[in-house]
């Protein structure tokens, strides 16, 4: 008797799971009967864990008798068939497995498959269980499911199971960060697709239904993508709710955002999920892009998706809000045209004269926010360029140079700011592709290089007159106490033989090498190699100098430093001289190496045996002198403007340094002259009587940008020139940059000592902090009301984003939040750091740590330098300087700081996650130590 209609179909899976069951029934083999559906079965073999299953349909009971033919012991033959029992007789049912056919039951089956005692009702209960079942033992993969825990096989065992296998979707916990990582893999959405297509719709709409619940509050947003099958939306589309849902909108953006939530409703139907639906929804997106941001091998993925949210918040016409986004492109854009509006603004105001405080409020709050974000990436172009335009805007605003400043001060300014800001100024000067942040770079510039020719002309001026006065003696005259300036005629009889009667010395003179181009090289140096700077003097704190003799050129300020007397001429004269001043002058054995002495021709070394092996003999050979000339060469060929003077960008350098390091010798880098560059905008003047590039004869007076000099220090036939003060002057023919005139780019020289370690020091010289200044890193203390750190999540307030093209602000001061005006006539209140060295509780500290070397007005000054830095964070370059150490003992002398504050291990001082920025807890420290 045949009942069809009544009968289970039995899928291949259903039955090797029935296989299974028997074999767990301690059957090794044998022959399995099915009544089931032999029209819906095929005839197949099938290998199964070790075993060959022979499946045949069979629809009469003769059909039945030959299919046993077909068995072979030691395999498993399964006949299905719609024949019951009556029909196929007992001779039949004997060769079958427990003398009976079994009936296919898709949760026993699903049950044995996973090696459980029991289904959950809440697996088994789902509308149309059977078919999940059936689909499910569908989906096993080659080596089975794993058996479910505590023997009951859960919905979140069954359904982490096949997600884990046919969706990629991996972790101990599936929740919403789980989920959303998952979709941003490019073969997430082909694996729902896939597993829909080859398993059926009940499987998949059931596995997004447990997907999207894993999500928590999440789930409805994510369901509705899901069954829409936009699974590579799920992050994007975050990421724009994370916008629209954000508190902290002014007028205008709270009306973007609404109007954005109603063509949502496109996408998520009617009625739209609840707010914190879709607001932590975007939570999980931002937090899995910001997860992946820290890995840069994940950027392509990164990228494809704030990409794609972009296009989404443009769909919403919803761009306006994307100025609060740390990783969305156009969020960059616009924080760039906030920026821009802010300097353009600012430069405008310092130029009539007005306050600038909220000006410098609007640019640092904008920078912050710019340096948050994800494409905030400090080796572009664009980036390097606003950098230095904000670094600009605070030199600005600091306050310009005395015009009674004489030249020692002149000279000291130069060293401490004006070459920092010629680094600026020419990282700015390479620009940006776009007509709109390049006008505010523009603006920025154009202010900066007024300011840098005004103090070149002063300069300039001041070095005439102490030229025509014939200074005598190796240090220009100055006030006691302060840093010398050596002439640079004197400085090897007046400060390196000297040095090398006590210690070995590496002198390395770098032709052409600007102060500007040493603040580089010497970040270099003690940072990437670890040199350590010292004072030239004993009690020195900041980087020495010396003035080139004139004109400033090759051929008679490097022979002059070399013979250590005015003397002008080629190498021979050089050698010459330096042979004299050492060897006959001041017994001193000592070799010198030109160009051709340090180059080497033998494969694999790095520079020539001679000049390796003098560094090396270390007693034998206190001095060496080694000239490198590769600033001075890039002049004629090639950009300096470009260029980032690194070790490894000066030939040989590296190699040297590391040689002396070796040889315990202590480093003395100086220069014969700096440089100017070529900017393509400045002029060519006829002078029959050119000396340089930048020098010429008294044949005709001295116009306003050049200044007329004499005296014994100008080695020319008379001795006197004229020479070009503004930077855009030359006389001779175009070149990449210029020496030879009268401006402290060119004059001025950097007197550097370098120790190969805190340890070697036999001179007893004093550790320098790092040499930037404080307005390099962050806002000078005090000069506006700096903002704090912003988070994502409570974006600044009064923010106006723009179209993303172009940024305009306002006439007032609505971009940001104004500042707090301070009472008139209120009385002066000391510094927060003055307060909490002054209180009980620091006392008590200090007596406890009485044995800390950390002074009391050192730990003062980094408080106050931190509260009133931009969310009370500093660099640790801007900590060194502010403690006065070098950056060798920064971590010592933060230690020491950190255990007087930190009191009870409650982080008061800390440092961020980046190992790079020190953070004060203000609101902690006032309760620590109860002051106001």
């Amino acid at each position: 008797m045949s009942v069809p209609t009544l009968l289970t179909a039995a899928t291949t899976p259903m039955l090797l799971a029935m296989v299974d069951a028997a074999r767990h029934r301690n059957y090794t083999s044998g022959i399995l009967g099915v009544l089931s559906q032999p029209a819906q079965s095929r005839a197949e073999d099938v290998h199964h864990d070790g075993q060959l299953v022979r499946i045949r349909p069979a629809e009469s009971a003769l059909a039945v008798r030959e299919a046993l033919l077909e068995h072979v012991e030691g395999d498993w033959l399964v006949v299905v068939t719609d024949r019951d029992e009556r029909d196929l007789g007992a001779g039949i049912l004997a060769h079958l497995v427990g003398s009976r056919l079994s009936r296919p039951d898709a949760w026993e089956a699903l049950r044995q498959s996973f090696s459980a005692s029991g289904v959950a009702p809440a697996l088994a209960s789902r509308p149309g269980s059977r078919d999940l079942a059936t689909a499910i033992l569908a989906a096993r993969p080659a080596e089975g499911w794993p058996p479910a825990p505590a023997g009951v096989l859960t919905r979140a065992h069954a359904m982490t199971c096949v997600a884990r296998t046919h969706l990629g979707l991996v972790g101990d916990v599936v929740d919403a960060i789980t989920v959303l990582s998952w979709s941003v893999l490019p073969q997430a959405a082909d694996a729902l697709a896939d597993l829909r297509q080859t398993y059926g719709p009940t499987l998949a709409d059931a596995l997004v239904d447990w997907v999207a619940e894993s999500t928590g509050p999440a789930a409805t947003p994510v369901r509705k993508l899901l069954e829409a099958g936009a699974v590579a939306d799920l992050v994007p589309v975050g990421l724009a709710l994370h916008l629209i849902t954000s508190d902290g909108h002014d007028l205008d953006e709270s009306q973007v955002a609404k109007l954005a939530a109603v063509r949502l409703e496109q996408s998520f139907g009617k009625p739209l999920p609840t707010r914190d639906s879709l607001a932590a929804h975007g939570s999980a997106a931002v937090a899995v892009v910001a997860d992946l941001a820290r890995t840069e091998r994940n950027e392509a993925h990164v990228a494809r998706v704030v990409s794609r949210a972009d296009t989404i918040l443009t769909s919403l016409d919803a761009t306006a809000l994307a100025v609060h986004s740390d990783v969305m492109p156009s969020g960059f854009r616009q924080r760039l045209a906030l920026l821009a509006a802010a300097l353009r603004r600012g430069v405008s105001l310092h130029g009539a004269g007005d306050p600038i405080a909220e000006a410098s409020h609007a640019i640092e709050t904008a920078w912050t926010l710019c340096a948050r974000h994800r494409l905030a990436r400090r080796d572009t172009a664009q980036w390097l360029a606003f950098d230095s335009a904000v670094k600009l805007w605070r030199w600005l605003t600091t306050p310009e140079i005395p015009g009674s400043a004489d030249l020692p001060a002149r000279v000291r300014a130069h060293l401490d700011h004006g070459s920092w800001a010629d680094i600026a100024i020419n990282d700015v000067d390479t620009g940006v592709d776009d007509p709109d942040l390049s006008e505010s770079l523009h603006a920025v510039y154009a202010a900066a290089f007024a300011r840098r020719d005004r103090e070149e002309r002063a300069f300039a001026a001041r070095l005439a007159a102490l030229t025509a006065a014939q200074p005598r003696g190796a240090v220009v005259p100055q006030d006691p106490g302060v840093e010398p300036i050596w002439n640079l005629e004197s400085l090897l009889p007046s400060l390196v033989i000297p040095m090398a009667k006590q210690t070995p010395i590496l002198l390395v003179v770098m032709d052409g090498m600007s102060v500007a181009a040493a603040n580089e090289v010497l970040a270099d140096v003690t940072g990437e190699l670890g040199w350590v700077e010292a004072g030239a003097t004993p009690g020195a704190t900041r980087r020495a100098g010396g003035l080139a003799v004139l004109p400033s050129v090759t051929e008679v300020s490097r022979a002059s430093l070399l013979c250590g007397s005015l003397q002008q001429g080629g190498q021979g004269v050089e050698r010459t001289g330096y042979q004299a001043l050492t060897a006959r002058g001041s017994r001193l054995r000592a070799e010198l190496f030109h160009k051709k002495g340090i180059d080497t021709t033998r494969p694999g070394a790095l520079v020539a045996d001679g000049v390796g092996a003098a560094i090396d003999d270390a007693l034998g050979i206190p001095l060496v002198t080694v000239v490198l000339n590769t600033i001075d060469d890039a002049l004629d060929r090639s950009d300096p403007i470009g260029t980032v003077w690194t070790a490894d960008a000066v030939k040989h350098l590296a190699p040297l340094l590391t040689r002396a390091r070796a040889a315990g010798r202590t480093v003395v880098m100086t220069s014969d002259h700096g440089h100017v560059v070529e900017r393509r905008r400045g002029t060519q003047r006829f002078a029959p009587d050119l000396t340089s590039g930048r020098s010429r004869g008294m044949s005709s007076p001295a116009a306003d940008d050049e200044v007329a000099v004499e005296g014994p220090r100008v080695l020319t036939s008379d001795h006197r020139a004229v020479l070009a003060v503004s930077e855009g002057l030359r006389y001779g023919p175009l070149k990449a940059g210029y020496h030879g005139g009268a401006s402290a780019q060119e004059v001025v020289v950097p007197v550097v000592v370098l120790l190969p370690d805190e340890a070697t020091n036999g001179l007893r010289l004093p550790a320098l902090p790092p040499q930037a200044p404080l307005w390099w890193s962050t806002a000078e203390p005090g000069s506006s009301d700096l903002p704090t750190m912003p988070t994502l999540s409570t974006p600044p307030t009064g923010i106006r984003p723009t179209d993303g093209r172009r940024g305009k602000l306002p006439d007032g001061p609505t971009l940001f939040d104004d500042p707090q005006p301070s009472a008139a006539g209120a009385a002066p209140v000391a510094s927060l750091g003055s307060q909490v060295v002054a209180s009980e509780v620091y006392a008590a500290q200090r007596q406890v740590l009485s044995r800390l070397p950390i002074r009391d007005d050192q730990v003062a000054a980094l408080l106050d330098a931190l509260a009133a830095a931009a969310g009370q964070r500093l660099p640790r370059t801007v900590v060194a300087a502010t403690l006065a150490v070098p950056a060798f003992r920064l971590d010592g002398a933060l230690s020491q700081v950190r255990q007087l504050l930190n009191i009870e291990g409650y982080n008061v001082v800390g440092v961020d996650l980046d190992g790079q920025t020190v953070v004060l807890d203000v609101p902690l420290l006032r309760d620590q130590f109860e002051v106001r």
